[in-house]
């Protein structure tokens, strides 16, 4: 690849970030009303700059899921090395990565479940990250029914905190992921 091919690859996922991140913001601010008008008029971008990146709604929402799940790859990945190079227990270091989503607010989460109870096919790559993170997670546990257990609580945690549902002070958080964390890394009895 030329040097300056390079940099336009560089530019077009520089770009692509940044007008993921207006509509993030459009979706914070405006829920499930995502429309390319709104991201053109966030980003500053051009509606043919917008369009040549994202060329639909839906393309824009399946980069915005794409986005969120490389995320949640990059730190279960991340919290498997560290604990590789500390020689310490998988399982534990795995959870306290799950339990680290704090980059996407939770208005956004409630625009993106919109956008996906209008699209439920767009669940799917979701759904197959969530698959690969939990079954590497429990290839790790040394009980595998106390990490399902652990996980299927921490779901329910995130999912009620996104959904307002359930209302935790940090220091209940904390307690709470540490007691999990806790859960999964005594000795299966």
């Amino acid at each position: 690849m030329k040097p300056e091919d390079t940099q336009k690859a560089a530019d077009k996922v520089s770009t692509s970030d940044l007008i993921l991140d207006a509509a993030e913001r459009v979706v914070a601010r405006d829920g499930a009303h995502l429309t390319i008008d709104a991201v053109v008029k966030e980003s500053g971008f051009s509606k043919g700059g917008v369009l040549y990146n994202f060329p639909s709604k839906i393309a824009l929402i399946e980069g915005m899921i794409k986005r969120m799940t490389n995320r949640f790859l990059v730190r279960h990945e991340a919290a498997k090395a560290r604990a590789l190079s500390e020689n310490a227990p998988m399982l534990p270091a795995m959870l306290c990565a799950f339990f680290d989503d704090k980059h996407v607010d939770r208005q956004v989460y409630m625009g993106l479940l919109a956008a996906l109870a209008e699209n439920p096919e767009l669940i799917e790559p979701v759904r197959e990250v969530h698959l690969q993170i939990r079954d590497d997670m429990l290839t790790h546990a040394p009980d595998p029914v106390m990490g399902r257990i652990a996980l299927l609580a921490s779901d329910g945690l995130h999912f009620a905190e996104i959904l307002g549902l359930e209302s935790c002070s940090s220091d209940e958080r904390r307690a709470i992921e540490a007691r999990l964390v806790a859960l999964v890394t005594e000795s299966p009895q």
